[in-house]
């Protein structure tokens, strides 16, 4: 009688057990359903987001070129009208080609080396990226200029600090990056939780600070053929 009352209550706990295990993985599977929808919501809105700004944009310049054309067709036969619009259309240019000094409000961020680690060109690449996706508007590295022709790499000397090449000229930590773009945005989005400044000091141990500043002074780009080159370039 006692050891079929035992192996009633074995079995009775075995199926108990198996019933909690089952309801346990159930559990796990639904949070990580949820968990999957929830990144995914998420991402589409990032996404509707960066179109939006994209549209923007994009109707901000359809405004400005439809001014340019009404300009054109205010001063056709005054010579000296077309000259003033063309020149502006120049300066325009030249300040997108990184060819004018510039100055606006922006974000100043100084990444240093670390007690364990030093910065190397990698960490500026993404930075760099994570600047240009937050709409910056001029960029420059301890004074220099950033555009689409300029190279960040580390030299192949073991140095310690490394030494990193910008548009040239050799350089070491720490690196001042100096960005005018709205200051109010882009430090939202360099501080954002699990954001490129948590990862640069938190997994690669470096020193990096950011500072919203009301008037930032970029210089312009070398010309002289050392940065910008388009010798083997021709107009379609």
């Amino acid at each position: 009688m006692s050891l079929s009352r035992n192996l009633s209550i074995t079995l009775i706990c075995l199926i108990l057990g198996v019933m909690l295990s089952w309801q346990y993985k159930s559990i796990q599977n639904n949070k990580k359903v949820a968990s999957s929808q929830a990144g995914t919501l998420y991402t589409l809105q990032e996404e509707l987001l960066a179109e939006k700004t994209k549209n923007e944009n994009l109707r901000a310049r359809n405004q400005e070129l439809e001014e340019q054309v009404s300009k054109y067709i205010n001063a056709e036969g005054n010579n000296k009208k077309i000259e003033e619009s063309l020149m502006e259309e120049i300066q325009r240019s030249r300040t997108l080609a990184g060819l004018n000094d510039v100055v606006g409000p922006g974000v100043e961020i100084v990444v240093d080396d670390g007690d364990y680690s030093n910065v190397m060109d990698t960490h500026l690449l993404v930075l760099i990226n994570e600047i240009r996706a937050s709409e910056a508007q001029a960029i420059s590295i301890n004074g220099e200029r950033i555009v689409a022709m300029s190279e960040i790499k580390m030299t192949n000397e073991r140095t310690s600090p490394h030494i990193i090449v910008i548009n040239g000229r050799q350089m070491q930590a720490p690196f001042v990056v100096k960005v005018i773009a709205d200051p109010d945005k882009l430090s939202n989005s360099l501080n954002m939780l699990e954001g490129i400044v948590d990862r640069l000091r938190d997994y690669y141990g470096l020193e990096i600070t950011v500072k919203k500043m009301d008037k930032i002074e970029i210089p312009k780009v070398h010309d002289d053929g050392s940065v910008l080159k388009y010798n083997l370039l021709n107009p379609v």
